[in-house]
């Protein structure tokens, strides 16, 4: 990478386990970012035992990519720490070894940065498929990742993945909390929020994959992971006499458990309609109830025809430069 000076301008921290191709194809992404900052990148390896060795071996001789690896997996958001920990850079970002990158948000964001307006810095995402097709979009209006807004629920759209974030407001806030089997993301902007607002860049850059098993379909630990985040900071509830939002909660997880049994998905409709207390809300819980296929199949649809023309067209124009084949891991 072009570290040059004693120090990089952005840090870029991947975690890994067990998917090589899709690792190879985001370092691919990693070492052909816009040039501007100086970059370094660090993968940690959650114990690995498929070909990721190899492909790191490859990408530190070729690049000077550099790796921690954990031989018992310590989980998400230790690894992000250890990746923190073990990077210099004045600037860091997060990125999960299934997800991309454009190649000029992060020189973007930086350069936002440098003046001290701001201290971090969030980009709008496409969700994407296996085939890198767009199927769904997430944007960050004005207003977004304000601390009201964080409490009511998690209104980043890419979470750790569309971040970037000074060292030095990352020293003030402390590590992510490994307590937390989930939703560490969301409680991280909610105390990096507490001291700034952050910069918004609402355009494509982030590719975040979707209709896959991951941390973000396992939504009972979801469930545990936001209630704890909402008890580890009930005074700032208490302080902006806000409470959290539990229909958008429960609406951000309605999908995964469609996909994943009608027993969740109708238990996860009766808890939106219980929040929601509306004829659409119960008219919904009873079309689950007997047809979970043909909601999941509309909701896809619809989140697919929100998508804005234009939008989709500005992220077409750098995922179509990353290659499809392989990816079905």
């Amino acid at each position: 990478m072009d570290s040059d000076g004693p120090n990089p301008d952005v840090s870029i921290v991947v975690t890994t386990r067990n998917r090589d191709t899709l690792l190879r194809r985001l370092l691919d992404r990693l070492v052909s970012l816009d040039p501007g900052p100086a970059y370094e990148v660090l993968v940690v390896d959650e114990g690995s035992s498929d070909g990721t060795p190899g492909v790191l071996d490859e990408f530190r001789d070729r690049y000077g990519v550099r790796s921690v690896r954990h031989d018992d997996p310590v989980g998400l958001p230790a690894a992000r720490n250890v990746g923190i920990a073990a990077t210099t850079g004045t600037h860091v970002a997060w990125i999960d070894d299934d997800d991309l990158t454009s190649p000029d948000r992060l020189r973007r964001q930086w350069e936002a940065l440098r003046d001290g307006r701001f201290r971090w810095s969030c980009a709008g995402r496409v969700d994407i498929d296996d085939a890198l097709r767009v199927i769904g979009h997430v944007r960050c209006p004005p207003g977004t990742g304000t601390l009201p807004s964080l409490l009511r629920w998690n209104s980043i759209p890419a979470a750790a993945q569309g971040l970037l974030v000074e060292r030095d407001l990352l020293d003030e806030v402390g590590p992510f909390d490994v307590a937390l089997r989930a939703a560490e993301d969301w409680e991280m902007c909610i105390r990096l929020a507490d001291r700034s607002a952050p910069h918004l860049l609402d355009e494509p850059l982030v590719g975040y994959r979707t209709g896959v098993a991951s941390m973000s379909t396992d939504t009972s630990r979801m469930d545990t992971a936001i209630d704890a985040v909402i008890d580890k900071h009930a005074e700032l509830y208490r302080e902006f006499s806000t409470a959290p939002d539990r229909a958008a909660l429960h609406r951000s997880l309605l999908a995964a458990d469609l996909a994943s049994s009608r027993r969740r998905a109708v238990a996860r409709a009766a808890r939106l309609a219980r929040a929601e207390r509306s004829p659409t809300a119960v008219a919904r819980l009873a079309a689950i109830a007997v047809a979970p296929g043909w909601v999941a199949r509309r909701s896809a649809e619809a989140r697919r025809a929100q998508v804005p023309a234009e939008w989709e067209s500005r992220a077409r124009r750098w995922l179509d430069a990353v290659p499809r084949a392989g990816l079905a891991r």
